[in-house]
This record gives structure tokens, sequence and C-alpha cells, in this order.
């Protein structure tokens, strides 16, 4: 349990939750919290419901931190929180990944300054020494926090989005046509759901491709993904009904995973897919192998998910082999994204006052 005392600021009181403990009421407060906060950002979009909230949170994984903080109004409304997350890993030890959200009506209270306080008192006390967090061009008052701070830009990106209803069937069809063509020797291995014990060693290894995507300006090490971790992960998927579709390529001489896209669904949400990794090791890169694994998904999901709408996903702004295979598919830049970075003792400047 938390031995953080709370704090009164603005007319709310700021106290930590015990992530593992949390009770179904709690859960749903932060869940009404949540979606309120969507309703701003990604007002086009369902709520998240309690049962998918409550399963998320039940099988968090177990190489994952969480903290969380809460500011709660007399009403007993959650009014604003800040949540904290690292992984127990050997990699990014000096790391932590926070996100504060305030409600619009109880933002320039000083509410957020004293979430952030008790952030880096958190995350100090693991002897970590630098803070990542997101903000988006939809909720305005992100970035200005942000800038405040003194924050530094460390990865910009874009959710970008694809209409499915204006795709160019014919355009993924010839890139699916003439694969076996630009890509002899190579076959495809799909897989749906959790993987398979014979090949969810070789699905890790290929996944660290994705450390080749660019991180820009952030201060980040490579991930590198174990088995039990993924392990982890599917058990969180299940349990809020996620389905997840994988497909890799395959080189056949060596029998060895080159290259991977997947995607995520959940009859929550069920008009979009969100498409998740997507990546080609290195020295097997000029076959077209991405356009090959995209194509031959679209066309699953074209066929297989009646009910979408969409397909997002989450590009840097400098990733230009992925956004031009997504461009020439019809992706179109939907929300602007910042990742942004700052030292604790950036923050315990400002916090101080002597950054002004």
């Amino acid at each position: 349990m938390s031995t953080v005392a709370p704090v009164e600021v603005g007319g709310v009181v700021i106290r930590e939750i015990d992530v593992p403990t949390m009770t179904d009421e709690e859960i749903a407060a932060g869940n009404d919290f949540g979606n309120k906060m969507a309703a701003e950002s990604n007002p086009e979009d369902p709520p998240t419901p309690l049962d998918v909230a409550i399963a998320e949170t039940r099988t968090l994984p177990d190489f994952l931190v969480v903290r969380l903080f809460r500011a709660v109004a007399p009403s007993g409304e959650v009014a604003a929180s800040a949540s904290i997350n690292w992984t127990l890993t050997d990699e990014n030890a000096h790391l932590a990944f926070v996100s504060i959200r305030v409600l619009p009506e109880f933002r320039r209270r000083g509410i957020a300054k004293a979430l952030l306080g008790m952030v880096v008192e958190a995350v100090e006390a693991d002897n970590r020494s630098v803070i990542i967090g997101p903000t988006s061009d939809r909720v305005a008052a992100g970035e200005a926090f942000a800038r405040r701070v003194g924050a530094d830009p460390g990865l910009a990106m874009h959710t970008n989005r694809l209409e499915l209803a204006a795709v160019d069937r014919d355009l993924v069809g010839r890139w699916v046509a003439e694969a076996p063509a630009r890509a002899p020797g190579y076959s495809l291995v799909a897989v749906d759901g959790a993987y398979p014990d014979n090949i969810v060693d070789a699905v890790v290894d290929v996944l660290h491709v994705m450390n080749d995507a660019p991180r820009d300006a952030l201060d980040m090490e490579d991930q590198q993904m174990t088995v039990e971790q993924m392990r982890e992960i599917e058990k969180n998927a299940a349990a809020s009904k996620s389905e997840h579709w994988s497909l890799f390529v395959r080189h056949d001489d060596s029998d060895r995973l080159v290259g991977l896209t997947d995607v995520w669904w959940n009859p929550a949400q069920p008009e979009t897919v969100w498409q998740g990794n997507t990546g080609v090791r290195p020295e097997y890169r000029g076959h077209a192998l991405g356009k090959w694994l995209k194509a031959v998904m679209l066309e699953r999901i074209l066929s297989e998910r009646p009910e979408a709408k969409d397909i997002r996903t989450g590009n840097a702004d400098s990733n230009d082999a992925m956004l031009a295979i997504n461009r020439e598919l019809g992706f179109k830049p939907y929300i602007a994204n910042m990742n942004w970075q700052v030292s604790t003792e950036k923050v315990r400047d400002y916090l101080s006052g002597s950054s002004r």
C-alpha cells in the first residue's frame, strides 16, 4: 500500500490508488473518468465498457509496474489522474512513462502540478531519472503543460487512419499477386490469438526487429522481449476479449521468421481495427515483404471484419519506409501525437520555481 500522504489542492484531494488491490468500484470510477477524457480527445469512438476495464486491470502483466494517483472532487468524481509505469527489465532502467490527465472543468487549479510532484517522488524512489509522456493535438492543454514543465519534444508521431470503404482493392490484389515473383523462397505463416509453443520463441525473436523503428531524440534503449512477457501480454488481451491476428514471413531455406505484421480488434470498438507491429529484418529487405504482409492482412480484414470502418496505426513521422507503404494504401494523418521527455531534475526545478 502507498505511504504517500493525501494532498488537497484546487478543491480536490489527491491520493495514491494501490493498483493490484483496486476494487471494482475504484476501477469503475477510473473508467468513468477515462471515458470522459476520451470524449474530449476521441468523441467519435465508443466508451470503454466497465467489464473490459476490469478485465484489463486484473490481468496487468507481472513485469509491468503501475502506480496511480487520483484527484477526487467532493462529489466523489475523479477529476484528474497521473499514471506511471515501467518494466521490470534490465534495459531502460532509467525511464518511467507518465500520463497526467485533468478534466477540462478542473484545469488551471494547480492540480496537474501537484500530481507531477507525486510522480517525480515515485519515479526517483525507484532510481529513475527520465520521464516520457504523450500529448495529442486534440487536447491543447497537454502540450502547454509539457512546455511549462520544460520537457523537450522527443518523438513526433501520428495516428494514421485508413477508411476501409476507400481502399483500392485492385492495388491490394496486385501486391498479393506479385509477391511470389518479388519474393521467391518466402512463405507466409498466420497465427490467430496466442502463439503455439512450437513457434513462440521464433515470434519473440522476430519481434526484436521493431527496435529498428525510429525513436528520434528519446533516451530509450532497445527493448528485449521474452516468452514469459509475451504470455503475460496474451493473458491480458484474452481477458479483455481483444482478438489478435498475426502474419509472419518465413524464409523457407532457413525456416526463419524474418518479418511480421499484426492487428488487434475488440468487439467493444467494432468499427476500428488497430494495426500493431510491421517490420522486416534488415538483411531480408528489398523483396517488398512489407507490402505483401500488409496486403494479405488487409484482404482478410475486408473479408472477415465487415463491421469495421477503419484501420488505425501509430507511426513516427520520421519512419519514411513505413509511411510510404501506408500512404500508398491510403492511410491519412488522423491525430498528431508527441512524446515528450524530461529529466526528474528539470521537473524539480519547475516545481520549485527555479526554472522560471
